[in-house]
């Protein structure tokens, strides 16, 4: 009887373990694809295939570096940048950054630079301030444009900046990158989690946080380290538990559409479900030896149909220069940041996607700034239709340009401090921007320079002649 009852109590303890297990274990797909529940068509992975194409034969591209459109170019800092926090050093498109030496003695006098920029499209104030470290003795009226106050140790300066807006131009030129079915790589059909589960694999997506496995990206400037592809033939850089705004293609910029967009070919895709007739699949991964120098982050669509109509199919994909590790290339290697490829090899019916709706384009994540590279309106939409969908092979280069740079978009700030510290010691100082902009990632922004205090000691040389 006492055996019984000790199994009653050991079952009624554990099926509500059993119970969660099955729970937690319905938020994981049927497959190996390390694929997450997020949400209702929502999928979250950090196993992101990564496919050497150079082991197949693909010779990478060089892209090109010269810029005919943006005449007042960007200057990009080539000496050693040291920094951290906020702003990411390498980036050109950085609202601020400090710049200095790496070593000094001490006693040794150090000069810092601080420079901060305005990117949007409408003027800023910003307050800019810097505490002067207690092993720094700052000199005397050394401060271009800053006001010192000796009681705090701060240096601060406040005004407007003006408007050097940062956006994309989308051009096609003789550059052709190919289409890569990734399904022929091995990359799964993202599909086929939300299938298998019940789901159409219509209106859905997949984030994939490129961040934990090293790499980042950067749109509009601002580094990115989480990308969602959208069965929709777009991708995003939004909150990916929100409800999906992106069900029909619209004009871009929109502010309807809040969060970075990449339209490479936005329309109303419904690729079936476990009960329907099942037609078209899309992928995505890290590809290496597509373009020299970089990988990048690749998400294809593959004979994907229109909703309602799926003998109106198409083929593209989009490619994303990545970084890794947060570091881009000094040099010609630093000015590919934020550059992105629209390729394109088969749509079955041109005629028919423009009466059916599409946008291929860019906007940043407030809807405010962006292009339309080719349009036709969906669902009741008033705006008129542009352009025309590209003809197989196309490759369409997605480049950011400043424009209005001679408006006085940036101001650099210098001082010089003697150093007082020991050896061995590291000097960390930080120079903070606050904005008014309404772009809240905008708000508070930061620079840190590492400076290492050490003996600087120099080997003779000595040239020994042979008589």
């Amino acid at each position: 009887m006492k055996k019984q009852t000790l199994i009653h109590d050991l079952i009624l303890v554990l099926l509500p373990l059993l119970a969660v297990a099955l729970a937690a274990r319905a938020q994981k797909p049927p497959n190996a694809d390390g694929l997450t529940v997020v949400g209702p068509g929502q999928r979250y992975t950090e196993n992101i295939p990564v496919i050497d194409i150079h082991a197949f034969g693909y010779q990478p591209v060089a892209l090109p570096t010269n810029d005919p459109v943006n005449h007042s170019q960007f200057t990009i800092q080539s000496s050693q940048l040291n920094g951290g926090g906020g702003s990411d050093p390498n980036n050109p498109y950085a609202v601020i950054r400090k710049t200095g030496p790496s070593f000094m003695p001490p006693d040794g006098t150090t000069q810092y630079e601080i420079t901060l920029a305005n990117y949007e499209s409408i003027t800023h104030t910003y307050r800019l301030t810097e505490t002067v470290p207690s092993q720094l003795t700052y000199v005397p009226d050394s401060a271009s444009d800053l006001t010192y106050n000796p009681a705090t140790r701060t240096l601060t300066w406040q005004g407007d900046l003006f408007p050097g807006q940062l956006d994309y131009v989308i051009e096609e030129n003789s550059l052709k990158l190919p289409y890569l079915d990734l399904a022929t790589f091995g990359a799964a059909n993202l599909c086929d989690d939300f299938i298998a589960s019940g789901a159409p694999c219509d209106d859905v997506t997949v984030t994939f946080n490129l961040g934990v496995n090293g790499y980042t990206t950067n749109l509009y400037g601002e580094l990115l380290s989480q990308l969602t592809v959208s069965s929709n033939g777009l991708i995003i850089a939004s909150d990916t538990t929100v409800p999906n705004p992106y069900s029909h293609n619209q004009w871009l910029p929109d502010a309807a559409t809040p969060g970075f967009v990449l339209a490479g070919l936005w329309r109303d895709v419904d690729m079936g479900s476990g009960d329907t007739l099942q037609n078209g699949r899309f992928h995505a991964a890290i590809i290496s030896g597509l373009i020299e120098g970089h990988d990048v982050f690749y998400a294809q669509w593959h004979d994907t149909p229109q909703a309602g109509n799926p003998d109106l199919t198409s083929r593209h994909a989009i490619a994303l220069l990545l970084s890794s590790n947060g570091s881009i290339a000094a040099g010609s290697a630093q000015e590919m940041a934020g550059q992105a490829l629209f390729i394109y090899d088969n749509i079955s019916d041109p005629a028919q996607m423009v009466d059916q709706g599409y946008t291929i384009g860019i906007a940043d994540k407030l809807g405010a700034r962006g292009v339309t590279y080719a349009y036709a309106p969906c669902c009741g939409e008033m705006q008129s239709p542009q352009g025309y969908p590209p003809t197989a092979g196309t490759t369409l280069h997605l480049r950011p340009v400043l424009f209005g740079a001679e408006d006085g978009y940036s101001r650099t700030f210098s001082y010089e401090a003697v150093v007082n510290a020991p050896v061995p010691e590291t000097v960390t100082s930080t120079a903070i921007a606050a904005s008014s902009s309404p772009d809240p990632a905008l708000a508070y922004v930061w620079s840190t320079h590492y400076l290492y205090v050490r003996w600087q000691t120099y080997l003779p040389l000595v040239i020994g002649v042979n008589e």
